[in-house]
């Protein structure tokens, strides 16, 4: 996951599901987001990149000061909730997807400090679980 960026650089992180690019970010400037808008999936407050087109934005972004971070181990940023419960106050604003898996939710979350503050509020590490990743 660790990748070279420039000092002062946003880290973005960025996960491949189902061969699109995922993220979800609040970019700075009308130029950036004109960029972006086009990506962008109003239901789902999240933007949405296919492949063939991802290192340009990777490009164009780390210009504006924001270095994409294509995440790895997608495993490690996910966490498990039972459905039909009450959910983290969190993880649907820092979620970049959600899928269901039996009787449980699993939120794949924006970062490492989303993924802490769900499990503080009840949720677990799909780690800490017997579950595969659904992303």
């Amino acid at each position: 996951m660790a990748e070279f960026r420039r000092a002062g650089d946003e880290q973005v992180n960025v996960f491949e599901v189902d061969e699109t690019y995922l993220f979800k970010h609040y970019f700075d400037g009308a130029e950036v987001f004109n960029r972006l808008k086009r990506y962008y999936n109003n239901q789902h407050y999240r933007f949405e990149v296919p492949p063939d087109e991802f290192q340009e934005l990777r490009s164009f972004l780390a210009d504006q000061g924001y270095g994409l971070v294509v995440v790895d181990a997608i495993e490690e940023f996910v966490v498990v909730v039972k459905k039909y419960t009450s959910h983290p106050e969190n993880i649907f604003k820092q979620s970049v997807i959600q899928r269901s898996v039996d009787d449980y939710n699993c939120f794949l979350m924006t970062d490492q400090v989303a993924v802490e503050q769900a499990c503080n509020d009840g949720a677990l590490r799909l780690t800490k679980t017997d579950f595969d990743s659904p992303f």
